[in-house]
């Protein structure tokens, strides 16, 4: 996997983000996890990251099933892969 330090480009020159509110860092979660050849590790990796995108949108877990949405949201994140 080839690390770009995007830390110095203009917004303009980055990926689209699929749904912004997670912030880039979650995306470059969802890409490093999408790399892990290992079902198990990349189910963990993926648990692991649904946890984080709970805690940056603690207001979501007013609605009913929460988890079953930020699995949807991980699935659009990620080009369903």
């Amino acid at each position: 996997m080839n690390y770009v330090d995007d830390s110095l480009s203009y917004n303009t020159q980055r990926s689209m983000m699929h749904i912004p509110e997670y912030g880039r860092n979650v995306q470059k979660m969802i890409n490093f996890a999408k790399g892990i050849e290992n079902r198990e590790e990349r189910n963990k990796a993926a648990q692991a990251i649904i946890d984080v995108m709970g805690q940056l949108n603690p207001h979501l877990r007013d609605i009913d099933d929460y988890k079953h949405k930020l699995w949807t949201h991980l699935f659009v994140m990620s080009n369903f892969e």
